[in-house]
């Protein structure tokens, strides 16, 4: 039986061969710093996962320690509220800076979860060490959205955007804006949108962004397609074989991208409905607080640029994909605090899309 000073471990000799450590002795160390976040998040590496997502195995948390007497460790921390777990074990065979690497427990962050989780790191080390992961939001898959009917005048339309998690708690409710589709662009990832789970003004695509046009209605590919050049679309030849002519576009099964006239209308059945925050309205939709306050529950789910395909004026502008084209570009109705209407726009910006009934 011998003392194994390099594992700082007891083994004996058997058949031959020494043991593995039959008994461990706890190493002296403390937590100094957190040296990164390793986390998959497309914003950034502080971001380790998404809302109503399992966090991925690959987002780990590398920690500095100070080793003053080498031997096992086990350090762990855990949120109680959403069930995620940080955790290490092993044994330092040296002393001085070292780092550890924590890995997570693979747990599904609750779907309206999102921002900085507070957690403190625990163990066997001589003091603690405050850790921060951060969990940002990601919309959903347009096949993937909740179909339920919401009556406004004579139209039916859907009670939420394509890609929305839920029906708008408010002007400004992240999980309510949903995705941001280039128009007349099928649902092929390019409109998954992802926003910093702390601050939710600010985010990007899912995908990464090309410059290469498209020459077909379908790109096959998910990329976003930036474009700055005049007449600013995402496709070469900047025809209307899209939408125009096949307006169910990305909405499920007995929905369609609404036209330019069909926003009007549900702009005209606010119209002495008594929505809004002033009373009756006499000019239809005012301002993006009527728009929310309507039965659309239409959130301000800002847009995605054209030109560096990130997302802006989240929580402050409305804007929502018709079908119609307009000249170059197509039609959409547009809303701020102090304004709603329709008007044109350019094919390649990220819009929001609502569908309305057949």
């Amino acid at each position: 039986m011998i003392y194994d000073t390099s594992a700082n471990c007891v083994k004996v000799f058997q058949n031959g061969a020494w043991s593995g450590c039959l008994i461990n002795f706890a190493a002296v160390y403390s937590l100094t710093s957190v040296a990164s976040y390793n986390g998959t998040s497309v914003i950034n590496t502080t971001g380790i996962g998404y809302n109503g997502e399992a966090i991925p195995a690959a987002s780990t948390i590398t920690v500095n320690v100070n080793v003053t007497g080498f031997g096992s460790y086990n350090v762990s921390a855990t949120d109680a509220t959403t069930g995620l777990e940080y955790s290490a074990t092993g044994a330092f065979t040296g002393t001085g800076v070292q780092t550890i690497e924590l890995a997570n427990n693979n747990v599904v962050i609750p779907e309206f979860t999102s921002g900085v989780i507070a957690m403190t790191l625990t163990g066997d080390a001589t003091n603690t060490l405050a850790l921060e992961p951060r969990i940002d939001v990601k919309s959903i898959p347009a096949s993937a959205t909740t179909i339920v009917d919401v009556p406004y005048g004579t139209q039916t339309w859907m009670d939420r955007n394509l890609g929305a998690r839920r029906v708008a708690t408010a002007v400004d409710d992240v999980f309510s804006y949903g995705n941001h589709y280039q128009w007349g662009r099928p649902a092929d990832g390019h409109e998954i949108s992802v926003w910093n789970g702390t601050t939710r003004t600010a985010g990007r695509g899912l995908n990464n962004t090309t410059a290469t046009l498209a020459t077909t209605d379908a790109p096959a590919h998910g990329d976003f397609i930036t474009n700055n050049t005049s007449p600013f679309d995402w496709r070469s030849d900047n025809n209307i074989n899209r939408w125009a002519t096949v307006s169910q576009g990305p909405c499920p099964a007995g929905y369609h991208v609404p036209t330019n006239a069909e926003w009007d209308i549900a702009d005209a059945a606010a119209l002495g409905s008594g929505n809004g925050t002033n009373g009756t309205s006499t000019t239809g939709w005012d301002n993006n607080v009527e728009t929310f306050e309507s039965a659309l529950k239409l959130p301000s789910a800002g847009n995605r640029s054209r030109i560096n395909g990130l997302l802006g004026n989240q929580g402050t502008y409305g804007y929502y994909w018709s079908s119609a084209v307009s000249g170059t570009g197509a039609r959409r109705l547009n809303f701020n605090s102090t304004a709603a209407n329709t008007n044109g726009s350019t094919r390649a910006l990220g819009f929001s899309v609502r569908c309305l009934k057949n």
